[in-house]
């Protein structure tokens, strides 16, 4: 996973191509060459060029919707001393979490 502030950085480069003139695919392959696999993927190149045309200009990510679920590390523990053979898709419906969770 990118950490915010690489992101952030690629997204101040991304914003210098902008203004000078250049498209999304150049913008990506100047990424591309100097920071390689690190680099943004092409389609988040265009979303943020996207943006730029719409006038934002803000760097961070925007809030998402949902709050992550907290999971009580105590009662899985519980759960599973109570009955080691518990299977994670028990485990999850039991709690009312994600299976992923």
């Amino acid at each position: 996973l990118r950490m915010e502030g690489q992101t952030v950085h690629f997204r101040h480069i991304l914003l210098f191509y902008f203004r000078k003139g250049k498209n999304a695919r150049q913008a990506y392959e100047k990424l591309r060459k100097v920071y390689s696999d690190d680099a943004l993927q092409e389609r988040q190149c265009q979303n943020c060029f996207k943006k730029f045309r719409a006038g934002d200009f803000n760097f961070k990510d925007a809030t998402r919707s949902g709050r992550p679920t907290e999971v009580d590390d105590d009662k899985i523990k519980a759960l599973i001393k109570s009955n080691p053979r518990y299977m994670t898709r028990e485990i999850a419906e039991t709690l009312k979490i994600s299976q992923k969770s």
